[in-house]
Order: C-alpha cells, then structure tokens, then sequence
C-alpha cells in the first residue's frame, strides 16, 4: 500500500491503538519484568536458560545467508505504518511478512505445522498487559524474501495471531532480528527497498550518515538493537523497532527522570490499548522535544506514555524511522541514519482522526479519542461499540470488509447508543507542540 494511503485511524499513535498493541506485544525478554510464575513457567524457564547459556554454539547453525551473493535489494511495501516483505517458504507461494527488528521471527501454527521442523526450546517472553507467555521455537523451511535473497535454516516462534490488531496488515508472522544478525540491512523508506549486504562497504548512505551505536541482549536469540539518545539532561535507552508502527516513544517516568516536562496543553489521546492480559486504557501525550543521536541534535515529535517500552525507556518506530534511510551493521553493533528531510527537524506527525476504531473478536470498538476533538467533546467514550461508519451498518462485519472499510475515509461513526459522532481528522490538533 503506498504511504499516502495510509488509513486514517493510523494517522499517528495518538489515534491509533492497533499500532501501539503491536509495538507492545513482543518487545520484552521474560527476565526484564518481575512476576509470579507457576511450576510449568518455573521449569520452561530453566530449560530456555540452559539453551541461552549454549547459545554462542547454536547461532551459526541457523539463519544462515552466503555473503557471497551479496548484495541483493529486495522490495518492501508500507502497509498501515509497518514494512512488509514476501517470503516464500519454497512452495513458490509469497507470503506477506512484517519486518521487525523488535521481535523474533513469529509464524502462525498453520504455516509451522507445514514448514517447520523440531522444536528447539520453549521460548518466553513478555507480553502488554504485563503476562508471561511461551512459544516453541523451532527451526524453519528455507525461505527466500523478497523472491530473491535465500536464506538456509531460518528459525520462527509459533504464536502470531491472525486475529485483531494484525489482520490487516498481515495473518502470516514477522521476519525478525534473528534473521538480521548475519547481515547488513539497509531499509531505505524512500525507495521502498531493503538491500542486504555483507559489509557497509556496500552500500551508500553511509558517508555523512547520523552513526549510533546499538547494543542487543548476549544470550538471546533475538538481537533487537537497543541504543542511547541524549534526551533533557540525561540518556535514555531505547528499542529500534521497524515493526512498531509508532514514532519515538517514551515512557513517561523516564522522561521525567531526564528532567524533561510535559507541556500542560500538550496534545493529550485515550487510548484502548491491548495484549495478552487483555485491554486496557492509557493516555498519550504529544510533544516535540530536541533529541541527541551522538554529536547531532534534532528536534522530534515525541509520543509519551506508560508502559511504551516494556525493559526499555522508549521504543523507536516506524514513523521515526521512515524519515531517514537506516543501516543496520550487527557485526560493527552500529546503526547509520541518512536523514530523507532537509534541516534538523523531523517533520510533523500526520494529524490525527477525532476517534479510531479496531475489531475485536466480531464487533468494531473505539480505541481512541483525542482529547478536546469533537468526539470527545461530545462523550465519546472509550470502548464503545460501534454500529456504522459514514451511516453505513456495520454490525458483524468481517476482517476482510472491516480493512476495507478501514482504508478509506472515515468522517463518522455511530455507536450502539444510537449517537453519531464526528471522526474526521483534527486539523491543528498538535498546533505549536510540533
């Protein structure tokens, strides 16, 4: 789907639930939130701490790419604020699949139980909503993304979920970091491609880039960069996440810490976020702050709020990202940012629309609401269900007609209480806050 086709209920995060659901769902390694675990739990996570202890010796043996070939540009595609590549598990069928440097790679059960293998080790992790939950990690068919680049033995986690928040951007899984580790990969958002190389020599968009340096956990099987940004009179750490469609976000505590305070009259959404635990509500708050990425200073729109970034103070999305050309170099553990705008200013979050909308289960919900908008102004509140949109009934619509419907304009919605409320975009909504 092109960028400007983007559906309105994901002009921005402060509209958008769907996309905050799964910026959240697979960002955090079980041992970076403390919670109560029961035996079953207790003994899977002894076992996957035995096989991260020996993981050294299992990394070469999978996700395996021949530098030999490389380099090779693949195309990708924007669909709802998210990267998606085709991959082709070798029956000459190409899957759509996010590609997310915060997560491991995830499959459904349908596609594990035809192209994978033996499972390796029950993998943990937590979810939003502050749960524990496990999926076998197993070894994979040999796939090729993008109809060109092989790759030999990859691995996958069985647990995407075809249902909700994912439906309309893929029911197939996302390609991941484990995937990554043996490459270079440049995602340029200008052109839509992503070229994998063997070194950064390569490539372009190196010379002059923004260069920061990343990190990632050492005994797990998912390298998610994490980085250091100067913000207020401090750092914070961060997740690089090219699967969360969100800009950068923070944890609220945390800019707090760095001495940074939120506006009074910064733009403030509800939001009906999601996860495993189930739903819950949060408020957003929009603010434009300067951030340092080493020796460079850029002002950026700044989405804040609790539980952003499970393990981390904040998580660095789509929408941040698709604003440079990025080159991901795991052997040198560096991140090369060639900015796509002029200035030293990220340009402006899209406006946001005066109420979003998700499925859930088989009835359409509110998932936000700006506040001062017209909806909210008029009493719309979170959760409600919704019955119609632009006048037209929509009472048992399907995941297929619900995306649909979700791609074009949106300028009303009216609710089981039998009241229509105005969802067109807020025009000013972030006035000089941005």
């Amino acid at each position: 789907m092109p960028t400007n086709k983007s559906p309105r209920r994901c002009g921005s995060v402060l509209a958008s639930a769907p996309a905050l659901l799964i910026a959240m769902t697979f960002a955090a390694p079980v041992f970076a939130q403390e919670i109560e675990l029961t035996e079953e739990d207790r003994a899977k996570l002894e076992a996957f701490k035995a096989f991260q202890d020996n993981i050294a010796e299992f990394l070469p043996t999978v996700n395996k790419i021949d530098p030999s070939i490389l380099p090779i540009t693949i195309p990708f595609r924007e669909v709802r604020e998210h990267v998606i590549v085709d991959v082709d598990f070798g029956d000459g069928v190409p899957r759509p699949f996010m590609f997310d440097t915060g997560a491991p790679t995830y499959v459904t059960p349908e596609i594990a139980s035809v192209h994978g293998g033996d499972v390796i080790v029950e993998a943990g992790a937590m979810a939003a909503g502050n749960k524990l939950t496990w999926s076998p990690l197993m070894r994979m068919s040999d796939i090729t993304l993008g109809g060109k680049l092989p790759v030999a033995d990859p691995t996958g986690e069985i647990g995407w979920s075809s249902e909700g928040a994912f439906y309309c951007i893929t029911t197939n899984g996302l390609i991941g970091a484990p995937l990554m580790r043996n490459a270079v990969w440049q995602v340029n958002y200008g052109t839509q491609e992503i070229t994998i190389a063997a070194e950064v020599g390569q490539l372009d968009h190196i010379d002059g880039a923004i260069a920061v340096p990343f990190g990632h956990k050492e005994n797990s099987p998912s390298p998610t960069p994490e980085i250091e940004l100067g913000v207020g009179d401090g750092t914070l750490k961060f997740l690089v996440d090219t699967g969360g469609g969100i800009p950068l976000t923070i944890n609220t505590a945390d800019l707090a810490s760095v001495g940074v305070t939120l506006a009074d009259d910064a733009p403030r959404t509800g939001v009906l976020a999601g996860g495993a635990a189930g739903s819950f509500e949060m408020q957003l708050v929009a603010q434009t702050i300067p951030i340092r990425l080493g020796d460079t200073e850029l002002m950026v729109p700044v989405t804040v709020g609790d539980g952003m970034a499970p393990g981390a103070n904040g998580n660095v999305g789509h929408s941040f990202l698709k604003n440079f050309v990025v080159t991901f170099d795991w052997s040198t553990r560096m991140i090369h940012l060639d900015p796509l705008f002029d200035g030293n200013a990220l340009p402006p979050l899209p406006e946001p629309s005066a109420a979003a909308i998700g499925l859930e289960g088989n009835k359409v919900q509110v998932t936000s609401v700006p506040k001062g908008g017209p909806a909210d102004q008029a009493g719309l509140a979170l959760g409600e269900v919704v019955t119609a949109v632009n006048g037209t009934d929509i009472t048992g619509i399907t995941p297929d007609a619900f995306c649909e419907l979700t791609e074009g304009e949106i300028d009303t919605i009216t609710t089981a209480s039998g009241q229509t409320y105005d969802a067109s975009r807020i025009q000013g909504f972030f006035g000089d806050g941005q």
